[in-house]
């Protein structure tokens, strides 16, 4: 049984810093754009499976990356699906404000946040960074559950902000996501 939420630690790198990606992984990867569109671009059928959303405290690392005194978060974490096959996990961490302004945010449902927050010209994304999960890191245990392939997965996460509201956004890609071919 998966207790949620599952740990995104790793060793994120820099743009700068990540070497020996093929060509699929780069593109993939440094998408600035929507990655929802991109598989949508990909897929006969696209859609989101939430697996959990609750309210969290951030760790410290991510409280950094988000510069708040925000504590409190929603997090949530969905399957975003192509043609039925899990292709990507994700995790948002959006701060839980007193004055609720970004509430369409926090009750997506099955709704992909990409299509909500890319049709503000108002958004903002700090640089992309990479980490790889390997074998053992406890991600491998939603693999195993959804009947993939054990393999090293590759992520990426940024910082976006919408009307002075930080969020963070965490992707990884499963086995079988379209980088990887």
């Amino acid at each position: 049984m998966i207790t949620f939420p599952l740990s995104l630690s790793a060793d994120w790198q820099s743009t700068a810093q990540v070497t020996g990606l093929s060509n699929a992984e780069k593109e993939w990867l440094f998408e600035p754009h929507s990655l929802t569109a991109k598989l949508k671009s990909q897929s006969q059928r696209f859609a989101v499976k939430v697996l959990s959303e609750q309210k969290v405290d951030l760790s410290q690392s991510q409280q950094t990356l988000l510069s708040e005194q925000v504590s409190t978060v929603l997090n949530r974490e969905v399957l975003l699906l192509c043609d039925e096959q899990p292709i990507v996990y994700a995790q948002s961490w959006l701060p839980v404000t007193s004055n609720n302004t970004n509430n369409q945010l926090h009750n997506m449902g099955e709704r992909p946040l990409g299509d909500v927050i890319f049709q503000d010209p108002a958004l903002r994304r700090t640089d992309i960074e990479i980490a790889r999960f390997d074998d053992n890191h406890p991600l491998q245990s939603l693999v195993s559950e959804l009947n993939l392939p054990n393999r090293s997965l590759l992520g990426r996460r940024s910082v976006f902000s919408l009307h002075n509201y930080k969020f963070l956004v965490c992707e990884v890609f499963l086995p079988g996501a379209y980088l990887y071919s």
